[in-house]
């Protein structure tokens, strides 16, 4: 966080860092008091803290999952309910929420991972029409893969390192996801999806079968690994 803000300062543009635990209902609102003490009400709201997990979801531990989503989508619950009233009392903002590709086609082992992007998906939704009238824009973001510590941070057996050595082989870099974000702002866009993940989006809607079948193989792949397949990451950027 430090060196964003002297990256940003370099630039000769004022930073204020703020260290906040998301999942923490009074910080959030503590810090939001003091942002509209300060600056009035924000502009743009980025909600993109997030935590990956790897695991059959029948083995996903229920500490795992209440992580998931307090990290995940109540994180963005409680920004979006400490920043948008004063957004709406303004008649302008723009809120950003992260979600991911795979809220498109949930891949099998990341399932609780993909449930919290689905349910970011639809927060969104209707967070989206709710704040049409009050001036308030919402745009939510499906990036594919990224070259962050998401995915290279991500712990767990061999078959993990190897499906993560896979996967950031493909990766786009983060600053190309960054200006994609930006321009969808700029032009208001209700979705911002990453390149990759364009085919995957359209083929479902019209062509489910492919991803009935493939699901079923990944499943399969990944049966009877154990604690070979498991493994989690957090980061606060959008690598999913």
């Amino acid at each position: 966080m430090g060196q964003v803000a002297r990256e940003v300062e370099a630039l000769g543009v004022e930073a204020h860092t703020f260290c906040v635990d998301v999942t923490d209902w009074e910080q959030v609102k503590n810090t939001a008091d003091t942002v509209h003490a300060r600056w009035g009400a924000v502009d743009i709201l980025v909600n993109s803290a997030g935590i990956a997990h790897m695991s059959n979801m029948v083995d996903t531990s229920l500490e795992d999952w209440k992580r998931l989503l307090d990290v995940n989508l109540w994180s963005i619950i409680h920004t979006v309910k400490a920043f948008a009233p004063d957004m709406r009392k303004r008649k302008s903002g723009h809120i950003v929420n992260i979600s991911s590709g795979q809220a498109f086609f949930a891949v099998p082992t990341w399932g609780a991972y993909s449930c919290t992007k689905f349910a970011v998906d639809g927060f969104s939704e209707a967070l989206r029409y709710e704040l049409f009238w009050d001036g308030v824009r919402v745009t939510t973001v499906f990036p594919g893969i990224v070259r962050t510590p998401f995915y290279e941070s991500i712990t767990g057996g061999l078959r993990v390192r190897l499906a993560m050595k896979l996967i950031l082989a493909t990766a786009s870099k983060p600053e190309a996801m960054g200006r994609l974000i930006v321009k969808g702002v700029k032009k208001n866009r209700k979705y911002v999806i990453q390149g990759m993940m364009w085919p995957i989006y359209l083929t479902k809607r019209f062509i489910p079968w492919p991803f009935e079948a493939s699901g079923r193989v990944i499943a399969w792949f990944w049966e009877g690994q154990g604690s070979d397949s498991s493994g989690c990451a957090e980061e606060t950027g959008y690598g999913r």
